[in-house]
């Protein structure tokens, strides 16, 4: 648009003269590399979110475990009362495995939010 305004400001006979081409043909070839840069950013993930994301999803898979190793011991060993005791830390285990799931999926929503979309898309 600047160019547009900057070109109909110039007295015509300056118009067309090859170092106004030549500086046209230059701005134009900045812009789209710029433009090139700046689009081709788009959809790619920050590092950070990935670190966070990625990090959050390791530290559900050792609580899984856990659970997993406490509730087969409980079954496999325990006695009526340890079997209760079991089954009260296993529920605290089970919800905190719950929210980091709901938060590993909000670092995705950031992250990749498109995946998100489509996966629900999916799922209606």
């Amino acid at each position: 648009m600047g160019v547009t305004i900057f070109l109909a400001c110039l007295p015509q006979d300056t118009v067309s003269t090859p170092l106004v081409s030549a500086l046209l043909v230059i701005l134009a070839a900045v812009l789209q590399g710029g433009s090139a840069f700046t689009f081709g950013s788009i959809g790619r993930a920050d590092p950070s979110l990935a670190r966070t994301a990625v990090r959050r999803l390791i530290d559900l898979t050792a609580t899984t475990q856990r659970a997993r190793v406490r509730a087969e011991t409980a079954y496999e060993n325990a006695t009526a009362s340890e079997m209760k005791s079991s089954m009260g830390l296993l529920t605290v285990e089970l919800a905190g495995i719950e929210e980091g799931v709901a938060s590993a999926a909000l670092d995705w929503a950031e992250f990749h939010p498109e995946a998100i979309k489509k996966l629900q898309e999916k799922d209606q």
